[in-house]
């Protein structure tokens, strides 16, 4: 079996991965809180990362890039900058075929950077298998939901849940092995 696809992600309670404009400064106020949220224990775990292009270019603008120790593959239908010391690939085509990708490069579990459209993606291929999400004490009100109308098939099995001082809430699920979810949620 191979090992697993981890969709690591912050939410705000009203379920916004981001801000109607892509930004996630709401996730501001929790950085740098000396609370880690399970952050290096994923990183000490897994073999690369996935993401798509949304995501990608927005983390190309931070002052550094902070995945030089992995490999990261970005779902994209044609070459974007890579940034210095970054080991990026660029896979066109569908879910399926960046996760072939990444097989290819690593037999340790993958972490699904983002965004929304490529989880909801992955989700609806079948592909994730873990859900880690950081639950943010933030009311959002509008922006971009992890999941749309559709609920990932299969259902959801809580495996764990920790809360921090900050308020946040960690959340680990495994995916496709509880009751089916109800749709239109």
């Amino acid at each position: 079996m191979p090992s697993p696809i981890i969709l690591y992600i912050a939410a705000s309670l009203d379920g916004y991965v981001a801000a109607p404009d892509g930004s996630f400064d709401f996730l501001s106020p929790f950085e740098g809180t000396g609370e880690d949220y399970g952050y290096a224990c994923l990183l000490s775990r897994i073999g690369a990362l996935l993401m798509g292009r949304r995501t990608y270019e927005q983390i190309l603008g931070f002052d550094t890039w902070p995945y030089s120790d992995l490999p990261v593959l970005v779902l994209a239908s044609r070459p974007l900058p890579t940034p210095e010391g970054g080991d990026v690939s660029f896979v066109a085509g569908g879910p399926a075929d960046l996760v072939r990708a990444a097989r290819k490069r690593t037999d340790r579990p993958l972490w699904l950077v983002g965004g929304a459209r490529l989880a909801q993606s992955m989700f609806g291929a079948g592909l994730v298998d873990e859900l880690e999400l950081a639950l943010v004490p933030v009311l959002l009100g509008d922006g971009i939901r992890l999941f749309g109308a559709q609920a990932p098939p299969g259902g959801l099995t809580l495996a764990e849940a920790r809360t921090f001082r900050s308020g946040l809430v960690m959340l680990r699920y495994r995916v496709g092995t509880g009751s089916p979810q109800p749709t239109g949620a």
